[in-house]
């Protein structure tokens, strides 16, 4: 069966430098997409695959007035969830990535790509919600300091 475009999708949690969210061990849901897939049903319902990337910027929080900078190691968590109510861990993880930072050295977006073949059930329901979070270890204060993006496309068939 010839390849299907079946539809593509963007989440923009933030698209500029600059922000003060914290990102915390609880984990931070920075994009959110329904790709709809029900014009691959009947035909194609085994053959959808879906791209999926993601862009976070975070960064060291500024120590409270007065109070020097401590500088120790940083574990970044980024996941993404296939369903789920939005809630992290209530999906089934396809990604996760974790990221070693260190103060003093400079933070650069760190960007992940995912692939996923959803089972046939998923894909009958029409809609396949995709969730991406990020969380830290919880050693020492992190924000989300710049762009937050994740982006999905589904197509189907087999040639």
């Amino acid at each position: 069966m010839t390849i299907q475009f079946l539809d593509s999708r963007i989440s923009i949690h933030s698209n500029d430098f600059g922000g003060s969210t914290p990102v915390t061990d609880l984990p931070l849901m920075v994009g959110d997409i329904g790709l709809q897939v029900v014009a691959a049903n009947p035909l194609n319902t085994s053959n959808v695959r879906v791209s999926l990337s993601g862009t976070v910027f975070v960064d060291f929080a500024p120590p409270p007035t007065g109070e020097p900078t401590v500088p120790v190691s940083q574990t970044i968590a980024i996941s993404v969830e296939r369903g789920g109510d939005g809630g992290a861990g209530t999906g089934v993880q396809i990604l996760n990535q974790q990221f070693f930072i260190v103060p003093g050295h400079p933070l650069y977006p760190i960007s992940v790509t995912a692939a996923d073949f959803p089972p046939a059930a998923d894909v009958l329901t029409g809609q396949i919600r995709y969730v991406m979070y990020v969380a830290t270890d919880g050693g020492v204060d992190l924000v989300l300091a710049g762009p937050a993006v994740f982006n999905g496309l589904a197509a189907a068939g087999t040639t």
